[in-house]
Order: C-alpha cells, then structure tokens, then sequence
C-alpha cells in the first residue's frame, strides 16, 4: 500500500524528465511570488493586505464564508485585478480585469463555450454552470494570471468593457 501511496503522490512537472513528489510541489506553490506587488481583499476585512504567494489564495477564498461575500486581488497602481463572489452552491465566480482608459472585465469559464456566457455585472451565474468555480479551479487560473501566465488551457471567459 505504501508504494501506490507514494506512486499517486508522485507528479510530472511541465519539465521533461523531471518528478517531483506532492511535498516538492506545494514548496514550489509556496515560493510562486507575483511579479509586482498584488493586494487582497474580502467582504470581511477593510483593510487590504500584502498577497506573499499564490499559496494563499485558497485560504483567502475560505475566507468568504456566505453566499454574496467578496474577494478581489489588485495591484497598485491598478492596473489589473480580480474579484469574485461566493455563490449559492459554494463555488465562486472569478472575474479578471486590466484597467486603462478603460476597465475590460473577463467572467471568467471552463469547457467549451465559455466566451457564450454572460459577463453583464446584473447577470447571475447559473448555479453549477461553467462560471461556477471550485476553490482548486479559481487558485489555478488567480495563480496562473497573477504570475503573468495567462489563462490555462481549459479556461476562457466573455468580456464586459467598462468606460
């Protein structure tokens, strides 16, 4: 049992021929730092604080606890942010932005047909739709755009331009 335990916990990285085992991979989360200074914030905190990784992002989200509550991320200047909400079937939307002379809001999918959906801030997301995201899927795509990655595969979104 011991070996299947530690085959399951074994990974591939994105790098050829490389392994890295569950408790290597979290190290790696912890020291994913953004590249420019990013803020965060919940319903139920006023004040902003200093995101130190993305390994945070997960337990920033268990911060919002009901339905309706908020989380954003931003930087300073803002120039980019994100922000979200806790939804009716415990998942959470997550909408990027970059802000100029005006603000382009992408509510943010997985699947297909994504860019289909609706991004109108009056717009309710449909309970288990593609925009309802688990924990896992908004650290991912956070993670992933905060480092200056872009979306991951899988992962699309409909855009709302604000200005």
């Amino acid at each position: 049992m011991d070996k299947v335990m530690d085959s399951i916990g074994q990974l591939r990285s994105s790098r050829k021929f490389n392994w890295f085992n569950a408790t290597e991979l979290d190290a790696l989360l912890e020291e994913e730092v953004a590249p420019e200074e990013i803020w965060w914030g919940t319903s139920r905190h006023d004040e902003l604080h200093k995101l130190e990784s993305v390994a945070q992002i997960p337990s920033i989200l268990r911060m919002v606890l009901e339905w309706g509550e908020n989380y954003s991320f931003e930087n300073d200047p803002m120039t980019k942010y994100a922000q979200g909400t806790k939804l009716v079937d415990g998942n959470y939307t997550l909408e990027l932005a970059v802000v100029g002379h005006q603000a382009c809001n992408i509510r943010i999918g997985y699947g297909a047909d994504p860019d289909c959906l609706s991004s109108h801030p009056d717009a309710d997301v449909e309970f288990e739709s593609p925009q309802s995201l688990s924990i896992a899927q908004v650290t991912e795509v956070l993670g992933q755009w905060l480092l200056g990655r872009g979306l991951p595969s899988g992962y699309g979104g409909s855009i709302h331009i604000y200005g």
